[in-house]
């Protein structure tokens, strides 16, 4: 006890000696001749306190002006507390002046620290974007401190509450940055946002402090049906400014966000890779891997079509071909859970004498996990199932049906700010028939070269558990597994 009270007093005694040490600030500044006369101590206030848009559609805010700043008569220094007085004056200028401020020509705020700097660009270290190549020709002005000029507020988010939708989207992140360009979506905790500036970024929504809207957007919110309108998002509520009303929610019910309009491509993201290798000499051996995934997500629904496929080649001899196609409809009942209508996947292998595979499907998932950095969700469908097959032997049907359980899952989780690790899995339990049991694994890591471009780096298992003869009395073998490394691109 003993420790903590003089720990305890320690601590009062030095909050006393702050708020004494800004007394006597102020009185100095008070006094006639002192250079800082008539200037607030007082820190700027925040973007955000400064752009609260005006009451719109009879909608009144409550609440008024801050109270103004009482400054303290002066009075004389005591010359017996100068040097405690100038210590404490020493740390309060020293408190926020270790950061630097880019401002954009554009409107855009970069806080953070000046790198270096060339005649033609400077490399800029933002709190929260990280190093950045910025052209001199793009920036205002270069503060070296925190600014000590009027707040900074984004004029085009003001307007658009008044003037109705404008171009420009505008976000404040938690380390007091603004950014000015388009918000593409919010889905799965995650803000798309293209800067003007900076291009494409992404964003966890918990790095979110404001969100200004100066697009029609429609908003999924828990429990209810889309909404339609211009967005506000603070750091506990949504308003939702239409043309007659303005509705507010509780900023946790928020669970996406998209463009509204005829802008159907800001729906659409994608990803290619491409795996190829060639050797020749002794052996002549040719390798080709191709991964694509497109996605179209709306706030309140998911499209998924994903394609793998692998090509294989030696001394002139096909040694491995095979296709598959996957293609999911979710429409999400919450936050949660979601139902998929239709599950189909099509897959292709000749070498395991299989023809064609179609498995139709509908059934119900859920997101066991759904935070910023990690996402792991696991589906349920029942499926019916075909299969064409390559030879059978005397007396077998070449077609063949049935009834099967679909169980599908994917995790996917960011490691680090550049790599990410993913696992997938789809098993299909059906009749003996059909190969009794199918399954399909891929795991890999996507590591980011730059902002579109990755190094992956995955593992496939393919394996047919019980694989149809063909007429020469061979059976495939009923497992394969590939390395694949390839290039990929963020569409």
């Amino acid at each position: 006890m003993g420790r903590l009270g003089r720990r305890r007093r320690q601590r009062a005694g030095a909050r006393e000696l702050h708020r004494t040490a800004r007394r006597r600030l102020v009185a100095a500044r008070g006094c006639p001749g002192h250079p800082d006369r008539g200037r607030s101590i007082l820190p700027n206030r925040t973007p955000h306190a400064a752009a609260q848009p005006a009451a719109v559609s009879g909608v009144a805010r409550h609440g008024g002006r801050p109270a103004a700043v009482k400054r303290s008569a002066p009075s004389p220094m005591n010359p017996r507390n100068i040097p405690l007085a100038s210590l404490a004056l020493a740390l309060l200028f020293a408190i926020g002046a270790h950061a630097d401020t880019v401002h954009l020509r554009d409107g855009e705020k970069l806080v953070g620290r000046l790198v270096t700097e060339a005649p033609d660009t400077i490399i800029f270290e933002s709190r929260t974007l990280g190093r950045v190549e910025i052209p001199r020709a793009r920036i205002e002005r270069l503060e070296r401190e925190l600014p000590a000029a009027p707040a900074f507020q984004p004029p085009v988010a003001l307007q658009a509450w008044a003037a109705g939708p404008t171009h420009f989207d505008w976000i404040q992140l938690k380390s007091g940055e603004w950014l000015k360009g388009e918000i593409k979506s919010l889905q799965d905790e995650r803000l798309e946002f293209n800067s003007e500036e900076l291009d494409l970024l992404s964003f966890d929504w918990d790095k979110i402090a404001v969100l200004r809207s100066g697009q029609l957007f429609s908003v999924r919110l828990e429990q209810l049906k889309p909404v339609d309108g211009l967005v506000v998002v603070t750091s506990n509520e949504v308003q939702i400014v239409a043309t007659t009303t303005t509705n507010v929610f509780p900023r946790s019910e928020l669970l996406g966000l998209a463009p509204t309009g005829n802008r159907e491509v800001d729906k659409w993201t994608g990803k290619i890779s491409v795996g190829f290798s060639y050797r020749a000499g002794n052996t002549r051996e040719t390798d080709l891997s191709v991964f694509t995934s497109i996605q179209r997500r709306t706030p309140d629904t998911r499209l998924s079509l994903d394609y793998s496929g692998n090509y294989s080649r030696v001394n002139g001899t096909e040694v491995e071909q095979n296709h598959r196609l996957d293609g999911q409809f979710d429409y999400f009942l919450s936050r949660r859970l979601f139902l998929r209508v239709p599950d189909v996947e099509y897959y292709r292998d000749p070498l395991q004498n299989l023809d064609h595979r179609l498995t139709l499907g509908a059934g119900v998932g859920y997101d066991f996990i759904k935070t910023p950095r990690t996402e792991w969700n696991v589906t349920v469908t029942p499926a019916w199932q075909r299969n064409w097959f390559n030879s059978v032997e005397t007396g077998q049907r070449t077609v063949a049906d049935s009834a099967a359980l679909v169980l599908s899952s994917r995790f996917e989780t960011e490691l680090t700010q550049r790599l990410d690790y993913i696992l997938e899995y789809r098993g299909q339990l059906s009749r003996q028939a059909t190969g009794n049991d199918t399954h399909y694994a891929r795991t890999a890591l996507e590591f980011e070269i730059h902002k579109r471009l990755k190094l992956d780096l995955s593992l496939e298992w393919n394996r047919i558990s019980q694989p149809q003869t063909e007429a020469s009395g061979d059976t495939p073998s009923p497992d394969d597994f590939r390395l694949v490394t390839a290039l990929g691109v963020d569409l």
